[in-house]
């Protein structure tokens, strides 16, 4: 299916209504200025709008496929006592269009993939990382998650977010290595350091900053980092996440700081 990487049938509306349904519940039953440490200075508030604009977003995508966001314009945010409501109201609607469409189907992305699948998974993940966030900031319980689903989000943030080299720059490799081990799921993802250097075409942004590649496969890794699917998944995206860490230490908070820069 377009989209979904080794486990296409983890991804799917149904993930995008349980978590972004968790998070509206948060929102009605805590205090929405609660801070949401793993997102920057947010609170609830701001996180439960963020999830139901980018489900607005993405509906219109959909809605309008093949065709581009230039003509999408942003709601006005309501009052915080309404947040949950339109959280929910937004879900519905993306994920009504979504249910409705092919994953073949050409749409607009900001990826190289332009599919229905690439919003089904991207939101799938969405959902899944903010509630997340919503059950940390409150304290709550983190419930179990399918080890499937959340190979895919390892997978989807290595292939989508984190690698691959525009055409208009250059690439080359540097030292380092590194293993990702899914200890559940025996999943494994190869990584190497780079630089990525060049000027955007686009932009005339110039651009020289650390970048990482996918390898087949890697015998001797400078660094491996293990844990169950969803343990992996978390802490690659800075929600915790209890992992095991093999040869260089210094490695982790390398590659932590490439991902928050490859998907600020």
């Amino acid at each position: 299916m377009p989209g979904a990487g080794r486990y296409p049938d983890s991804v799917g509306v149904d993930v995008i209504r349980t978590h972004a349904a968790g998070l509206a519940a948060l929102g009605r039953r805590h205090d929405l200025t609660t801070p949401v440490p793993t997102c920057g200075d947010w609170d609830l508030a701001d996180l439960l709008w963020h999830l139901a604009e980018v489900h607005d977003l993405w509906h219109h995508v959909i809605v309008h496929r093949p065709a581009g966001p230039d003509d999408y314009e942003q709601p006005d945010r309501p009052p915080v006592t309404e947040l949950a409501d339109l959280l929910d109201d937004r879900c519905a609607a993306l994920t009504v269009v979504l249910a409705a469409a092919d994953p073949a189907e050409r749409a607009w992305s900001w990826a190289d993939e332009q599919t229905v699948g690439f919003t089904l998974r991207r939101q799938s993940h969405e959902a899944l990382i903010h509630h997340l966030d919503g059950l940390l900031a409150v304290g709550a319980r983190v419930p179990d998650v399918a080890p499937a689903l959340a190979a895919d989000g390892v997978d989807e943030l290595i292939d989508v977010m984190l690698t691959g080299v525009p055409d208009w720059a250059d690439y080359e490799r540097t030292a380092g290595t590194v293993l990702l081990r899914a200890t559940d799921t025996a999943d494994e993802w190869a990584l190497a350091y780079g630089r990525m250097t060049g000027t955007s075409p686009h932009t005339g942004t110039t651009y020289d900053l650390v970048a990482m590649e996918v390898l087949p496969e890697v015998t001797d890794p400078d660094t491996e980092i293990a844990g169950a699917a969803f343990e992996l998944d978390r802490w690659l995206w800075g929600r915790g996440g209890a992992v095991t860490v093999r040869g260089n230490r210094a490695d982790p908070d390398r590659l932590r700081s490439v991902i928050v820069e490859s998907t600020a």
